[in-house]
C-alpha cells in the first residue's frame, strides 16, 4: 500500500477520474448542434450499415408477411399457440390489444422495456463476435413483425395493431 507504484497508480486514477467527471458547462446551443450536425453526420457515416440493416429487416418482414399469407397458421410457429390463442380470444372479446393492458401501466412499461433491452443486448453481444448473429436477430424480429401484422390484417385490425405494436417496439 505504501509503494511508489501504488501512489503512482492512485494519482493516475485520480487524474483520470477528475478528467472524466469534471463538470462541463455547455451552452443551450449545444443541444441544437447535436441534433442538426452530430446526429446527421453519424447517420451519414453509418449509411451503408444502416442500409444493410434496413434491407435485412424489410426482406424478413416480407418473408413473415408472405408466410402468413400462404399459411394462416404460420403465426403459431413464430409466436406460439398460447399467444395466438390468447390474441384470438382478445379479438373475439373486442379488445385485440388487451395483451398490452394485462398489467398496470408501469408494470407493462417495465416488462416491455426489459424485453426490448434484452433483445438489444443480445444483438449487441452477438455483434461483438460477428455481425451474422445481429443480422439473425434482426431477421427473426422482421419475420415476427411481418407475420404478426399480417395476422392482424387478416382479422381487419391492421391499423389498431400497427399503432400498438410499432409504439411498443419503438
Amino acid at each position: 500500500p505504501e509503494s511508489k507504484i501504488t501512489r503512482y497508480l492512485n494519482n493516475l486514477a485520480s487524474a483520470l477520474h477528475n478528467e472524466i467527471y469534471r463538470s462541463h458547462r455547455y451552452r443551450w446551443s449545444r443541444l441544437l448542434t447535436f441534433w442538426t450536425q452530430e446526429v446527421p453526420q453519424t447517420m451519414w457515416e453509418a449509411r451503408r450499415e444502416l442500409l444493410l440493416s434496413f434491407i435485412i429487416f424489410a426482406a424478413s418482414t416480407f418473408v413473415g408477411f408472405l408466410s402468413q399469407m400462404l399459411d394462416p397458421e404460420f403465426a403459431r410457429i413464430i409466436l406460439g399457440d398460447r399467444y395466438v390463442d390468447m390474441t384470438l380470444q382478445n379479438i373475439a372479446a373486442g379488445e385485440p390489444m388487451a395483451v398490452y393492458d394485462s398489467d398496470a401501466e408501469d408494470a407493462m412499461f417495465g416488462s416491455i422495456t426489459l424485453n426490448n433491452v434484452k433483445v438489444s443486448f443480445i444483438a449487441f453481444v452477438m455483434g461483438i463476435f460477428t455481425s451474422i448473429g445481429t443480422g439473425f436477430i434482426l431477421f427473426m424480429n422482421g419475420v415476427m413483425l411481418g407475420s404478426f401484422q399480417t395476422f392482424f390484417a387478416q382479422h381487419e385490425l391492421l391499423c389498431e395493431s400497427a399503432l400498438a405494436i410499432w409504439l411498443h417496439g419503438t
